[in-house]
């Protein structure tokens, strides 16, 4: 085992851990959870397993949240020309404008958090950590 590896791969779950939290704090800014933000984000003029695939997640978790955006009037459900029992989830006007303010929000997280990093090559970064998704992701559909 490389310790080094087995480090860098502890710290990206402890990473994780932290983004997910600071999601949910920037969606607050619009009083909406991280899921629902999601949602939003991946869900304008989909279908909700197209939302569910787009996401990795349930349907049936991914319809539980649509279903909750619809009640609150961020989004609705119209009739798709291309499936008939699959409808689309759109974002109202409200919705866009939670969503609005919760990018309003991100993107002054992500400067306080460059801010803070300092001098760091995130270009190469972004490369780095794609190319161990990939690995990650290759190894989580092999057999045990």
């Amino acid at each position: 085992m490389n310790p080094d590896a087995d480090a860098a791969l502890h710290a990206i779950f402890e990473v994780n851990r932290l983004l997910r939290d600071a999601g949910e704090r920037v969606s607050a800014a619009a009083s909406q959870t991280h899921s629902r933000r999601m949602v939003l984000q991946a869900g304008d003029r989909a279908t909700v397993p197209d939302i569910a695939r787009r996401l990795g997640l349930q349907r049936q978790s991914v319809q539980r949240v649509a279903d909750e955006l619809v009640a609150d009037g961020l989004a609705r459900y119209e009739d798709n020309p291309r499936h008939q029992r699959s409808r689309l989830l759109v974002t109202t006007a409200a919705g866009k404008s939670a969503l609005a303010a919760i990018q309003s929000a991100h993107r002054a997280w992500v400067a306080e958090v460059v801010a803070t990093v300092g001098e760091l090559d995130w270009e190469r970064l972004n490369g780095d950590l794609g190319r161990i998704a990939q690995a990650v992701g290759h190894h989580a559909r092999q057999p045990g």
